[in-house]
């Protein structure tokens, strides 16, 4: 850690080669913020104005192109940033290019340190909430981040996967975070270890708001399904992502439309939710109508067959038609077998599958790489081709 702390704190501090591409310039001038942001990192005008407007009006009047330039050269050496990712971080962030490189290269080390973070890891970081870099450690990163901890119960490795899940989270106070969880566990009865498993798996759901999003969902739910708050807590604690798509455009028409696609009565369709909530996150067009009428069409089953799989193993609908369903339907062809078992045996493992219609698993091995292919050259408009 003292190793890597210092080769940061050095490519911060100390001055590296200059890119041809990035002429300095020493002369102290109104505008030189967007003069570097035209010149060097290829921002319109507009954009430009838009980032220098932010800044302060005693850095604008004092900066010089060469400071902007050493400033931003030094924070893409020390993280590794594309030219690409240093324009979108001065253009979310532009105070960026005012900051002191000591302040900076000390907040990473520490951020690093604190999480346990690799290289890749505080990029990210950084590359998706620049606004970290002008938060202060003690008065607003170490208290979120320690309250964070201590109220989920969260070790290092799970902190870091729930502040890797959304970085937005660093520097936002308890008042935040504490009237969502406290909210989230008394509506669904959660206990302390399921709230932790909720926020796990879905960490966006800290920063959604409770009147206009987790509220709302929860009682469409609940509505719609007729769910007992038994079965909604359990909906959720298997899906909780579900919380936070918008229920006008994405839950309430997919649903609808596996209804009405699949002839399902509301116990069914309620049935079919609360076993394998992530449907309802499927694209319509690029998944489930494709895959149902792949069951239809290249198995061979009536709707109220494909109906029945469905109810009996809701998750069978949520199987890849490319990696699982394809493959596994053509080497029943070869083989002879009755293409029906690639539905009902959807669950079983390669090795299980081949097994069972007494194949060699290189045989899947290479149907499996085929409809890749097949799939590739689809994509193709030159070597367009139907797919089995």
């Amino acid at each position: 850690m003292a190793r890597w702390s210092c080769v940061l704190y050095l490519s911060l501090t100390v001055a590296l080669v200059l890119p041809v591409a990035r002429p300095p310039s020493h002369v102290v001038c109104g505008g030189a913020a967007l003069d570097y942001c035209v010149q060097s990192l290829g921002c319109t005008a507009e954009e430009a104005a838009k980032a220098e407007r932010v800044l302060l009006p005693n850095i604008v009047k004092s900066m010089t192109c060469a400071q902007a330039d050493e400033r931003c050269s030094r924070l893409q050496s020390a993280l590794g940033l594309r030219d690409s990712e240093l324009k979108r971080m001065v253009l979310v962030q532009p105070p960026l290019l005012g900051y002191n490189l000591e302040y900076v290269a000390e907040k990473l080390e520490w951020l690093k340190s604190r999480l346990a973070l690799s290289d890749a890891e505080l990029k990210k970081i950084v590359l998706y909430s620049p606004k970290v870099l002008s938060y202060g450690r003690d008065t607003k990163l170490e208290p979120s981040i320690a309250w964070l901890q201590s109220r989920l119960n969260l070790s290092i490795a799970e902190l870091r996967k729930v502040l890797l899940g959304k970085p937005g989270l660093l520097g936002l106070q308890s008042k935040v975070f504490s009237p969502r969880l406290g909210w989230l566990q008394s509506t669904l009865h959660l206990s302390d270890s399921e709230l932790k498993k909720v926020v796990l798996l879905r960490p966006t759901i800290l920063v959604q708001s409770v009147e206009a999003r987790l509220a709302p969902t929860l009682r469409w739910l609940n509505g719609t399904l007729d769910l007992s708050d038994d079965e909604l807590r359990t909906t959720v604690l298997r899906f909780p992502s579900i919380l936070t798509y918008n229920v006008e455009t994405n839950l309430a028409p997919t649903l609808e439309w596996i209804q009405s696609r699949l002839d399902l009565g509301n116990s069914e369709l309620s049935k079919l939710v609360r076993v394998s909530p992530q449907v309802l996150s499927f694209n319509i067009e690029t998944n489930l109508s494709p895959k149902i009428d792949f069951f239809e069409k290249e198995i061979g089953l009536s709707l109220s067959e494909v109906r029945a799989s469905l109810l009996v193993s809701p998750s069978r609908l949520g199987m890849s038609l490319k990696k699982r369903y394809r493959p596994r339907l053509e080497v029943c062809r070869a083989a002879g077998a009755d293409p029906v078992v690639v539905l009902n045996r959807a669950a079983h493992t390669d090795e299980r599958f081949c097994k069972g219609l007494n194949v060699p698993l290189e045989a899947l091995r290479a149907a499996q790489e085929n409809v890749q292919c097949d799939v590739f050259d689809r994509k193709t408009p030159s070597t367009r081709r139907r797919a089995d």
